[in-house]
């Protein structure tokens, strides 16, 4: 299993985050792929609205940073519809897993 981040401490004193994330886990726990997903993209959602500030910059060894990267890099229509899809994916870092490149 590829092992989770430790929350950063400002996360954890989040009320809504930690709620999140608690569920988020819960339902991963249980095997609740789809409820785990919709958790993931509020508690996502969440972090870029209410604490942008800290979503981290792309991560190494990431097969979707390394693609949001190219695609922002790019000027146009596309790395505009991107952006908000490429921060959320960033601030998922936070508490998921990386899935390495295989």
């Amino acid at each position: 299993m590829v092992p989770f981040p430790t929350p950063p401490a400002w996360l954890l004193a989040c009320v809504v985050c930690v709620d999140l994330y608690e569920l988020y886990r819960s339902h991963l726990a249980a095997g609740r792929q789809a409820a785990t997903l919709t958790v993931q993209e509020e508690l996502a959602r969440h972090l870029v609205a209410d604490h942008l500030d800290q979503v981290p910059d792309y991560v190494t060894g990431c097969p979707s940073c390394v693609e949001c990267r190219a695609v922002a890099a790019s000027a146009g229509d596309a790395a505009r519809i991107l952006a908000a899809e490429d921060l959320r994916h960033r601030a998922c870092h936070l508490f998921a897993p990386t899935m390495p490149t295989s």
